[in-house]
């Protein structure tokens, strides 16, 4: 390689000495002056003569300098190897090394980290450590309380023994009590029958007290002329009024014009009536108008068919508007004009009254009512 390298430069140096002549040849017929000949000495050998013996190369050098070279190429080879070898068996233990370094890292970080967190925990509990020696403070008091309360416990204790002792001395009286319970028992157990006997008789004397008076008011009504049915009084008009002023009559005496809400009182007030014609309390607003009871019963339309004369209600010249009860059977009731007179009836429900002290039941209502004018002079006025 040494060799090639000299010849290589040997034959440059060679060539640039010929170019170097052509150069100067060139530039001296180039100045435009007359030609003239010129001769040009070339490095060339010229073929026509004889030629130069090879140069003697020495077989030591070149020799010595491959030695060289294959040296310098096994040397870096075995580098090469060496270094391949190196890092396959190092490679592994340096890459452990790191990751054990990398996980001490972390448990150190977490050491610092549960550090950190204990040192805010012992931060925070150092007030609980005041609070609990506050709290013990108050313990230790209330202990102090409780020795104190201990001890008074112990004074009564022995004076409760005391009491025992005088207990058990008495204990011959109290078996004597113990042998007359049964006894006692067997009293009692009589005296509440008697108890609950009384208790009926008190309830009956009571229900009778309230018959007597519920009597006692249907009496003094019936001898005012009313009658009475089942729980309402009625009263039979001797004059005969239009059907407005009987209302009005009616209702100066705490009543109103009577109402019909069941077949039983459609009966009673026919058969009271005796065939005559009375007014009741129906009646009606207009021509179109409904009919309705002037006490605000409830009107019946479907049962009240019940009780018209069949053809009726007829309104016979647009103005008969009111209802009178005109034979004397179950189908009586007829509307007639409002201006009519006729005879009516009043109606008002039973209230029982104040119960009267000192006034036993008898027969002569109108001698109580006087020595009683307080409590029962509405009684004394009798309808017209």
């Amino acid at each position: 390689m040494v060799s090639s390298l000299s010849t290589r430069t040997d034959f440059g140096e060679r060539a640039g000495r010929e170019h170097l002549c052509q150069e100067g040849y060139g530039a001296e017929s180039a100045q435009g002056s007359v030609p003239k000949p010129t001769v040009c000495w070339s490095n060339k050998r010229s073929p026509l003569l004889p030629a130069e013996p090879p140069p003697k190369t020495r077989p030591s050098l070149v020799l010595g300098r491959l030695l060289t070279v294959r040296a310098a190429v096994i040397f870096l080879m075995l580098v090469l190897v060496a270094s391949v070898l190196l890092q396959a068996i190092l490679y592994p233990w340096f890459m452990g090394t790191v990751s054990d370094v990398k996980t001490n890292a972390q448990l150190l970080k977490g050491r610092v980290d549960n550090i950190s967190t204990l040192s805010s925990e012992i931060k925070r509990n150092r007030g609980g450590v005041a609070a609990a020696g506050f709290q013990v403070q108050m313990v230790n008091a209330s202990l102090d309380r409780v020795r104190s309360q201990i001890r008074r416990l112990e004074t009564s204790v022995k004076e409760a023994n005391a009491r025992l002792q005088m207990l058990t001395s008495s204990w011959e009286e109290v078996d004597k009590f113990n042998a007359q319970i049964p006894e006692l028992k067997r009293d009692l157990d009589k005296a509440s029958a008697l108890n609950a006997k009384v208790r009926g008789l008190q309830g009956g004397l009571e229900n009778i007290s309230q018959l007597l008076q519920q009597q006692n008011d249907i009496l003094q009504m019936v001898s005012q002329g009313w009658k009475y049915f089942r729980g309402n009084f009625y009263y039979s008009s001797q004059v005969t009024r239009t059907w407005y002023s009987a209302q009005q009559f009616c209702l100066s005496r705490d009543s109103h014009l009577t109402s019909v809400t069941s077949e039983s009182e459609q009966e009673f007030l026919y058969r009271t009536a005796g065939g005559l014609l009375y007014w009741i309390g129906l009646s009606k607003a207009g021509s179109e108008g409904y009919w309705y009871w002037v006490d605000d019963s409830l009107f019946n339309k479907v049962q009240s068919v019940k009780f018209w004369i069949p053809g009726e209600p007829n309104n016979t010249g647009n103005n008969e508007h009111c209802a009178d009860i005109k034979m004397s059977s179950s189908q009586s009731w007829n509307d007639a004009s409002c201006d009519n007179e006729f005879l009516f009836i009043c109606e008002r429900p039973y209230t029982p009254s104040e119960p009267c002290q000192d006034w036993p039941p008898s027969s002569n209502f109108k001698l109580q009512c006087l020595l009683n004018s307080r409590k029962c002079g509405s009684l004394l006025h009798t309808p017209g």
